[in-house]
């Protein structure tokens, strides 16, 4: 009997692991990404490049089609709030059309949330995508050597290393060839990837605290992805009313004046931040449950109101204060992997003596 109810709760767990990811970072790596690129002084020699078409054969992403701006932008009021789960995920970038001109700080923010517009959706990877939100999870979400994960717990699993890679190489060929737009909206793509490391839910797969006791299969799935979508939804919100000057830039300092590390590659970049951002995750997750409270536990799904946000951003109890502090450490990992990535980049492709 023992050994029954112990079989049923590894199925329970391993059905859990499978459906219960999702393949969303933060919610708005546009306005993080503006504020680590505005004290980049080297970039301002690439303020007025001429947007170019694209012509690059890559089948390794989804064919759709490549969005250059978006005519409708428009920015949420200080008294507007969203939900991440439920917004539309081009809604937020700017861009320029073809033909016009860009600076590459603007294009490195809009785009660095590029590779969430279905770039990796519905692709035949591995049979382990299963385990990671099918295919845009696998390739958004790694899971480092020595982590509790199925299917093969302690081996690391993702491809985020190789997207990231991947993109970098591609820009690599489009600055040899001259293309400066498509140089820098690959290294967006490919810092999109870095990004999305110091997210904690993209480099925890499970964990203990979240499991329903009443309904451990549909509950739990219900209450990670619970948990998953107001954490990024608060976040955002209070980093874009930081900068609208509605709240003090304790957030905009967290990515700002982080501190960048060497790097050899973004490949290994990505494995660094991530195994930094898991160790740190039982935390984030522990002041998550305290701050947002039980109501988000399973079976039923639950986002947080307009109400409740703004009246969360201004507690200053212990569990609070707790969470706060957390999500200044993920966000100060957030810049430190944006400027280690772009420095690397400075270096290694010789920005400082591109010519176009």
């Amino acid at each position: 009997m023992k050994f029954r109810t112990a079989a049923n709760f590894c199925i329970t767990l391993l059905i859990i692991t499978i459906f219960s990811s999702s393949a969303y970072a933060w919610a708005r790596h546009d306005l993080m990404t503006s504020e680590v690129v505005r004290d980049l002084g080297w970039l301002d020699k690439f303020g007025n490049m001429t947007v170019t078409e694209y012509l690059y054969d890559d089948p390794t992403v989804s064919q759709i089609k490549i969005q250059y701006y978006n005519k409708e932008y428009k920015e949420l009021l200080p008294d507007e709030f969203y939900n991440h789960a439920l917004y539309e995920k081009r809604k937020f970038f700017n861009g320029s059309p073809v033909g016009d001109s860009i600076s590459a700080k603007q294009l490195l923010a809009d785009f660095s949330d590029e590779p969430d517009w279905e770039l990796d959706q519905n692709l035949e990877l591995s049979w382990m995508q299963a385990f990671s939100g099918e295919s845009q999870g696998y390739r958004h979400m790694y899971y480092p050597a020595l982590s509790f994960h199925m299917p093969m717990g302690g081996w690391p699993q993702g491809q985020t290393p190789e997207r990231a890679q991947h993109f970098y190489d591609l820009a690599k060929t489009s600055f040899e060839n001259g293309d400066t737009y498509w140089g820098f909206r690959f290294l967006a793509r490919s810092l999109h990837y870095v990004q999305d490391m110091s997210q904690p839910y993209h480099t925890r797969q499970f964990y203990w605290e979240f499991i329903n006791l009443k309904d451990p299969f549909y509950g739990t799935i219900q209450t990670i992805k619970n948990y998953h979508f107001v954490y990024e939804s608060y976040i955002g919100n209070l980093f874009r009313l930081e900068q609208q000057g509605e709240m003090p830039k304790t957030l905009i300092s967290a990515v700002r004046y982080s501190l960048p590390v060497e790097v050899e590659s973004p490949e290994s970049l990505v494995k660094y931040v991530a195994r930094r951002s898991y160790w740190q995750s039982s935390n984030t997750m522990q002041t998550s449950i305290g701050f947002f409270g039980e109501s988000y536990m399973g079976p039923g799904a639950v986002s947080m109101s307009t109400e409740d946000f703004f009246y969360s951003i201004r507690r200053g109890d212990p569990a609070a204060k707790a969470f706060e502090q957390d999500v200044e450490r993920r966000l100060t990992l957030f810049g430190k992997a944006t400027k280690s990535f772009l420095e690397f980049a400075r270096r290694d492709l010789k920005l400082d003596e591109y010519k176009s």
